[in-house]
Parts: C-alpha cells; structure tokens; sequence
C-alpha cells in the first residue's frame, strides 16, 4: 500500500521530508543497534540465537526503510514499530538498575559502547517520530526556513550531549543519581531539544516548551555537578582531557542559547506574531510580520 499523490503532496509539519528523517534516523538506529548487537554477544549478555533473530530484524529493518522511502504505508509502518521495541529493549536492559546497567558495560565493553547507547535512544525516537508523520506527510516540508538554524545547532548540542554524558558515565559523575539514571534523563533531555525543535516549525507552542524542557535538564546538570558541585570543568580535564572539558561547556552553552531562542518563539507564539516581527517590535525595526 502506497501514499495516495495527495497525501504525498501535501504540507508537513517539519523543515524536512518525514521520509528523510525517518530513512536518516532509521538507518543511524540500525547501524548503533548492530554495533550493540555484537557487543552484547562478545558480553556474553545474549546467546548466537538471539544476536541470529537481531540480525533478521535488523534486515527487515533496512527493507522497510527503503521500501518506506518509496512511499510504502506498510512499510512506514513496521519502521517505527521496530524503533519503538528497539527503544524499549535497550532503556530496559541497560537504564535500569540490572547485571548489564550502562556503566558495568561500559567497563566490561569499552565507553564507544555507552556512546552508542545514549546515541541509539535519540535515534529510535526520531525514528518513531519519523514515521508518525511519514504516515501521511512523507515528502511535505515547511518552506519556511527561520527554525532550521536551530535545528542545526540542536543536532550539534544533541551530539556533544552525547559525548559529554559518556564521559560522565566513566567517571560516575551524575551527582546523587546513578549512572544509568543520570544516562537515561540526559538521553531523554536530547529527544526533547530534537523533536522540540522538528515540531517547532508547525506547532510553536509546543515545539518551543519541548526544546526549553529538554534545554533545561542539560543546563542545569551542568551548573549543578560542574558549577556548585563538586566537579567543575577544572576536573574534568584534569581527569578526562581538555577536550571533554570544552565539551562540557559547549553542551551547557548550545543548551542555553536554545533555550533563550525557543523562549523567544514561545512569546512569539503567545503573541500571535511571527517571532521575527515580535523582536523587531521590542527593538523599534519596521520588520514584516509572519504569516
């Protein structure tokens, strides 16, 4: 089953096709998830059998993304429904308390291996997310262009977050919580600044208190365990490398600027006006309001 000429047509939500988000976040899900797979086995945590029926769900997987992309319903379908079990096998294997939390596999497995488990959460999200929308908007896109900067340095704080939390979880640095707590809410605060910001184009309100939840978490783990806690970024590079520590600071600071930004848009939206309107009206400019 195919989408109808007018479903195809018609106007999405997103900056970007559905389908592309979907094909690109599905096929970064089942290249972490096969990287895992492997590991998972070498662990010892799984047996040849279940990495045997991993491998064919991977595969199907990848048909249905392609078969997805050209506009199959069915196929749509099966992608986020994969995604989605994908999602609830790796939060309830290793972001829990379990033989096998993220930071005992990390210390049997190598830290890549926790990178690629934060990394794979996001990415199953917008999987799933993908596929919502693939649903009947596959190839509409918004033309307006004002939130896709945003979207860039979303995808790009999103990134360093990942990193950040890894090394986080090398060093057990999550403050009172446990590695796979402090993990998993990190994990989350990503999926809430993407989406947030994908959504952002269409429904603003919504959109905007996403991104400025998701902004929050990070900012504040930040100021709480790097600025009055008792690990500031002088620790961290004097444990990590300088490199982690510029990391650490660059997620604290993208967050926050994201934040201010989706703070912008919400007034904006509150206001009924364009959010380039309502800020040449603060400052006196003569800008045109949105549509």
């Amino acid at each position: 089953m195919r989408t109808s000429p007018a479903g195809r047509g018609a106007q999405g939500p997103f900056v970007v096709p559905a389908r592309l988000l979907l094909l690109v976040a599905g096929l970064m899900s089942v290249a972490l998830g096969s990287f895992n797979l492997i590991h998972e086995l070498r662990s010892g945590n799984v047996d040849v059998i279940y990495v045997a029926v991993g491998g064919v769900v991977a595969l199907i997987w990848l048909v249905s993304l392609y078969l997805a992309w050209r506009g199959s319903r069915l196929a749509v379908f099966v992608a986020g429904l994969i995604a989605f079990t994908e999602f609830g096998v790796i939060a309830s294997g290793h972001f829990v308390t379990a033989p096998w939390e993220i930071d005992v596999y990390a210390n049997h497995e190598g830290l890549p291996v926790a990178a690629v488990l934060i990394a794979l959460l996001p990415a199953c999200a917008l999987t799933v997310v993908g596929a919502v929308v693939a649903w009947s908007h596959p190839t509409g896109r918004l033309r307006r262009l004002e939130t896709l900067p945003l979207l860039v340095v979303s995808v790009l704080g999103g990134i360093l977050a990942v990193l950040q939390t890894t090394d986080n979880v090398g060093r057990k640095d999550f403050g009172t919580a446990t590695p796979e707590d402090g993990a998993f809410a990190a994990a989350v605060a990503i999926i809430l600044w993407l989406v947030g910001v994908l959504w952002l184009a269409r429904a603003r309100r919504t959109g905007a208190i996403a991104i400025m939840l998701g902004t929050f978490i990070l900012a504040d783990a930040f100021v709480t365990l790097h600025v009055l806690g008792r690990t500031p970024v002088s620790v961290i590079a004097s444990k990590s490398g300088v490199v982690w520590a510029v990391i650490a600071v660059g997620v604290a600071t993208l967050a926050a600027a994201s934040f201010v930004a989706a703070l912008t848009f919400l007034v904006a939206a509150l206001t009924r006006r364009g959010p380039w309107a309502w800020i040449g009206r603060q400052s006196g400019s003569r800008l045109p309001s949105a549509p």
